[in-house]
């Protein structure tokens, strides 16, 4: 760098003072920084002087660490600062309700012997154990007894009001609070609050922050039943708020053991649920496709070390098997592989006998057939492949096999469905995700390799000269040497604190609950006219009306869904369009369940199709 050149530069020609003191001497000569010194010390006159090539300016320094001291926050700030978030936390939760009035649109409708119209806000909706009372067809809200439910109050898409601040929802339009925040068609409506070179105050970040509840798909909502819902527990978030307070770097024994070994033991005890052997390794990432690519990267390096060969590689997966999957094909570096989607049986598994037979074909081609994925719980459907099967092909063939139990793994906590699970203990890797059946916040995947040596030689960090001082061992199986991660989130506590607060039991209940409910549902619309329903492998339910048209099928679930009480989805499985239920949100209960029976009865009822004999189950 030119030295003269920029000491000439405005910026820093203030800085260039003569300042003496007994002890210092600063000189009027440039230098790239004013904070990189160079320091001569004079033993006769006990002098620190600068050298000749350094500008320092003392009372710059002082500003800077004035400012930077901000950054410092006292025990009352951060007690007033979490306050006032758990203030927001908790107006957001309360809205996660079948019940409460706002949050999706209701539509008005005349109270018993009344000519007006019921407006939540009027008659105070509250929530509490003495307050509302849920069920499968009522609802009743003291102290007024405005009641609302499936036969009684129901919502319309024009307009709700609630309140003193007259909160407003509809599809063109949502009001809250005093500030009259709106969101809807205008892309300004949803800018946040800008990043500005001074900040603001608490309570104008959280008003800001606190809109995203207006503007988002509640997946906590106990009527979100669409793709896979996530949920998160209170001990989860305050796990993510103790990692991120602590900030450990949780990736080395050398930096902190404690977290290593948290991380370590929800590896190993999720390894023995699925029954591999304590040599496996593991780590935790950032989700169920980074779970994949960091499996499959181990595959790669075991079975297709020569890069030359990556072109004539061939990964096998079933029709159902997720999207995620293929994506980490290229990620790998592997985007010339070829792809082979495997057809279905009749229950939605992959068919092995055809597996077989694409297997032999690419042999004789002189294809290189690397590894084979199966899945224990399909997005679409909830299906279950049969891994012993189809581990079978893959130790003839010489194919790593992969299970994908992102979405279905947790369900192996449930004595009804370990079956399920047979032959996984001899995959040689998993994805599982505990932000789906651990209930972690998003963005907590979790990989698992049988032989974790194998893991371990695909990921081994080799350390930089400036980390040539930290003491190793090794013997110590660093988490950043399973992973291509390195300065990843400390992501243990989320998964960890739950898990120690409310025991293994509540989270096997609660997913046993799921999958009675999905049968539950399952019975009661088998029973139904015009409807025709998949039996459930585990908590995903796919119905439709049979004999019409995908539009008329897609009407019905507009009319499902038109009130934002219930959102589902659709999907296609083998060229057939389905309505698709998925009960996995921990605030799912067969009240909400039967809320959403109703629904669907009355909205065939609405659609006055022919009459027919009851359908048999699909």
């Amino acid at each position: 760098m030119d030295v003269t050149n920029f000491s000439s530069q405005p910026h820093w020609r203030h800085c260039y003072r003569n300042i003496c003191t007994d002890n210092f001497v600063e000189r009027k000569h440039s230098f790239p920084s004013p904070f990189t010194t160079s320091f001569k010390t004079h033993s006769r006159t006990k002098k620190i002087t600068m050298s000749s090539e350094v500008v320092f300016n003392l009372e710059y320094l002082t500003r800077l660490e004035e400012s930077a001291r901000t950054l410092e926050s006292t025990p009352q700030q951060r007690s007033e600062m979490m306050f006032k978030a758990q203030r927001e936390v908790d107006a957001y939760l309360e809205q996660l309700s079948l019940d409460h009035p706002t949050g999706w649109v209701i539509p008005p409708k005349e109270t018993q012997g009344q000519d007006k119209l019921v407006q939540p806000g009027q008659y105070q909706v509250q929530s509490g154990p003495d307050r509302v009372q849920s069920g499968p067809d009522w609802v009743q809200s003291a102290p007024d007894q405005a009641q609302s439910g499936p036969d009684r109050v129901q919502s319309g898409p024009d307009q709700v009001q609630s309140g003193p601040d007259q909160v407003q929802s509809g599809p063109d339009q949502v009001q809250s609070g005093p500030d009259q925040v709106q969101s809807g068609r205008g892309p300004h409506e949803t800018e946040p609050l800008p990043i500005q070179e001074n900040g603001v105050s608490i309570d104008e970040v959280l008003r800001d922050f606190s809109r995203i509840g207006n503007e988002m798909e509640r997946e906590g909502h106990p009527g979100h039943m669409a793709y896979v819902p996530g949920n998160s527990t209170a001990p989860a978030a305050i796990g993510d708020f103790l990692a991120a307070s602590f900030n450990p770097y949780s990736l080395n024994v050398a930096s902190c053991r404690r977290a290593v070994k948290m991380q370590q033991m929800i590896v190993q005890w999720v390894g023995r649920l699925f029954g591999y052997p304590s040599a496996c390794a593991g780590n935790l990432t950032s989700g169920g496709t980074v779970a994949t690519m960091v499996a499959m990267t181990t595959a790669r390096d075991h079975k297709v070390p020569r890069s030359k060969d990556y072109s004539r590689s061939v990964l096998y997966l079933s029709e159902l098997t997720h999207d995620g999957v293929a994506k980490c094909l290229s990620t790998l570096g592997m985007r010339e592989a070829v792809v082979r989607k495997v057809p279905v049986d009749d229950k939605y598994r992959m068919d092995v006998n055809i597996l077989r037979k694409f297997i032999e074909n690419d042999v004789q081609n002189n294809l290189l057939p690397f590894l084979v994925v199966a899945t224990t719980g399909t997005t679409d459907v909830g299906s279950v492949d049969p891994v012993p099967a189809i581990r079978a092909v893959a130790t003839q063939y010489n194919m790593w096999l992969h299970v994908d139990a992102c979405y279905g793994g947790f369900f192996v906590l449930c004595n009804s469905a370990k079956h399920l699970f047979e032959g996984v203990e001899t995959a040689d890797s998993i994805a599982v995700d505990p932000h789906k059946g651990l209930y972690a916040p998003f963005g907590t995947g979790l990989v698992l390799v049988r032989n974790g040596t194998l893991l371990r030689n695909s990921n081994t960090r080799q350390h930089g000269n400036y980390m040539q001082d930290q003491l190793t061992n090794p013997e110590d199986w660093n988490p950043e040497d399973l992973t291509f991660e390195q300065s990843a989130h400390f992501r243990a506590p989320r998964v960890l604190l739950p898990l120690q607060l409310y025991g293994v039991a509540t989270f096997r209940d609660a997913l046993q609950e799921k999958l009675e409910l999905a049968k539950y549902l399952y019975l009661r619309l088998k029973g139904q006219a015009h409807i025709q329903v998949v039996e459930p492998v585990l908590s995903t339910v796919l119905f439709r009306i049979p004999g019409v048209s995908d539009n008329t099928n897609r009407a019905l679930l507009r009319e499902i869904t038109t009130d934002g009480r219930f959102f589902i989805t659709t999907t296609t499985v083998k060229g057939v369009l389905y309505l698709r239920v998925i009960i996995f949100c921990y605030r799912t209960h067969r009240q909400d369940v039967d809320v959403f029976i109703n629904k669907v009865k009355d909205a065939v009822v609405k659609m006055e199709l022919p009459e027919v004999e009851f359908c048999h189950a699909g």
